[in-house]
């Protein structure tokens, strides 16, 4: 690939995450991030592996970075200083990290079976290389948030309704999403069923009612939803 001079650097940074993660990708995701990196660079919206990436290694400035203006909705609306879950942190957890460097109290929680570090950065950070379901643990009020969890969106509104927890999740392309929903027959079908469960879930915990908004601004066509107690 030739690459224009001001990419040379950024090239050899990539190789070199490339090098030291690689126990955490396969061939085929090395393969997309080798071809696809520059094509994305600029992409307010990107996929998860790229985004992830861009932003453990600095390419991604605040007029453009997603993950800012997702903390930005966080903290308008919640608490940041206190127990925090997040389900689908991603294969590196960088919403996490940058929530963990806000907090001044309270963790951080990250919920994801392909996390790729095994151990925490920050010591208010928590890693659970696990599924998150919904006999996980959850308080009162607790907060759950989901950055594009695809299918886990499900399980972060059942949890939070069965615990009275509130949820600030940004949604994203759902099903047909594997095997277990493929009785979503359109993406529109899965946003619509998720938007039900998440006014259900506000409903019956006696939270305000279901708030949408988005993030658009980002080229993200997928609404956000969140509940806040009354």
């Amino acid at each position: 690939m030739n690459l224009p001079l001001e990419h040379t650097t950024k090239q050899l940074k990539v190789n070199r995450f490339l090098e030291e993660n690689k126990h955490g990708y396969n061939d085929r995701e090395i393969e997309y991030i080798r071809t696809n990196w520059v094509h994305f660079l600029d992409k307010k919206f990107q996929v998860d592996i790229l985004r992830q990436m861009y932003s453990e290694l600095g390419f991604t400035d605040e007029e453009n970075d997603i993950y800012h203006a997702f903390i930005k909705i966080l903290e308008e609306n919640f608490d940041l200083d206190t127990d925090i879950i997040e389900v689908g942190g991603g294969k590196i957890p960088s919403l996490a990290k940058r929530i963990a460097l806000k907090q001044k109290q309270g963790t951080i929680t990250v919920y994801d079976p392909n996390l790729i570090l095994t151990t925490s950065p920050y010591p208010n950070m928590v890693l659970r290389k696990q599924p998150f379901t919904l006999q996980t643990p959850v308080q009162k009020d607790q907060l759950i948030i989901g950055f594009m969890p695809c299918e886990a969106a499900e399980k972060i509104i059942y949890n939070a309704r069965q615990n009275n927890a509130h949820f600030l999740i940004a949604l994203c392309e759902g099903g047909p999403h594997g095997d277990e929903f493929d009785y979503f027959e359109s993406e529109e079908e899965w946003l619509y069923s998720m938007l039900y469960s998440a006014r259900d879930a506000a409903k019956k915990t006696g939270h305000d009612p279901l708030t949408i908004t988005d993030l658009k601004e980002y080229d993200d066509p997928y609404p956000v939803i969140y509940t806040k107690k009354r």
